[in-house]
């Protein structure tokens, strides 16, 4: 056989080859987009259903997955393909308005405070390292999630600058509480949305001047997780009840403004998080874009969920937000510094 015999079968050979990969990569795309369009598709009935609540939770994780398609989509010419995944993404999009901070009319603030939110873990007993995140934030007021005795007791050793404490500390279960503050606290609020479950309102104390006293009322809670349909229907009756008690409270001619810290065992890409939103008059207190998530489950971002939030007055502005590092938890604390608007 001559060489240009070889050369043109050994060129037919490659050809076929890269056919064949080309057609392997488009069958699995299409596998993803079928699955992209029924995930998506289900998370219009996120209010009803936990299975599709879960799913709109992942909206992040779908619209990272819709892109690597369209990419791969554009590479191999496959141009309906790359057209109905750009419609899938689109579908999400939206929802990543919560992602934005909230706008405020206001320039002038004044006297901000720092709060922080940390869910430690009941079974976790790397009681150095939160203590050390603690510190790093230097937060005048932080509330503590899966609070157990002895995570309480170590908190107010190895923290004695927050004598102000309010907590409901359990060992059975995950979901004590507490409220730890450098300023006094008053008219504390323990209440059960959901049996067993307590959630806590305090009224912060800030600022004391010759005329005034500057507070905010703080409202602490969480949820169970929607793992279930028992539990869905029971994670979102906490958070109406919450939702209920701090609208009546923002009624109040006190015009003390609200911010609420917690694991909500939800995302702000949930619906139910949009109804909270609405229903409690609060916006979520971020100060630049963000998806960050503050549950790892599994290293590695594509695996994270923003579960973990503060939610403020809207007469409040957020000047700085921040998510925290490694503390032997499966979540991650969250930081807000808050201003008073003039």
């Amino acid at each position: 056989m001559s060489s240009d015999k070889v050369e043109i079968a050994g060129s037919g050979w490659h050809r076929r080859l890269n056919e064949q990969f080309a057609v392997g990569v488009s069958r699995c795309c299409w596998l993803l987009v079928g699955g992209l369009s029924v995930c998506s598709f289900a998370t219009f009935f996120a209010s009803h259903f936990w299975i599709a609540d879960l799913l709109a939770n992942l909206r992040v994780q779908q619209i990272i997955g819709g892109f690597s398609v369209l990419v791969i989509g554009l590479l191999i010419r496959q141009w309906r393909l790359a057209l109905i995944t750009c419609a899938l993404v689109a579908l999400h999009l939206p929802w990543l308005f919560n992602a934005f901070p909230h706008a405020s009319n206001s320039k002038n603030t004044r006297h901000a405070i720092t709060v922080t939110s940390v869910n430690v873990l009941s079974e976790n007993l790397e009681y150095d390292l939160v203590v050390a995140d603690l510190l790093k934030t230097n937060a005048d007021v932080f509330a503590v999630l899966e609070l157990t005795p002895a995570w309480d007791q170590k908190l107010r050793q190895q923290l004695p600058a927050y004598s102000y404490v309010i907590s409901r500390s359990e060992n059975v279960g995950d979901f004590g509480v507490g409220v730890y503050s450098k300023y006094p606290l008053g008219d504390i609020e323990v209440f059960q949305a959901v049996e067993a479950i307590d959630s806590l309102a305090v009224t912060v104390e800030v600022e004391r001047s010759e005329d005034s006293v500057h507070k905010f009322r703080l409202f602490v809670t969480h949820p169970l997780p929607p793992m279930n349909p028992t539990l869905f229907e029971a994670r979102n009756h906490q958070l109406r009840d919450v939702a209920e008690r701090i609208q009546k409270y923002r009624q109040q001619p006190s015009e003390i403004p609200v911010v609420l810290l917690g694991d909500l065992n939800l995302t702000p890409w949930s619906p139910w998080f949009a109804e909270f939103q609405s229903q409690s008059g609060l916006v979520r207190g971020i100060s630049r874009f963000t998806i960050e998530p503050t549950w790892y489950r599994f290293s590695g971002f594509p695996f994270g969920l923003v579960l973990d939030h503060g939610l403020i007055d809207p007469s409040l502005v957020c000047t700085q937000f921040q998510v925290g590092g490694p503390i032997g938890s499966d979540h991650r604390s969250i930081t807000l510094r808050i201003a008073f608007e003039e």
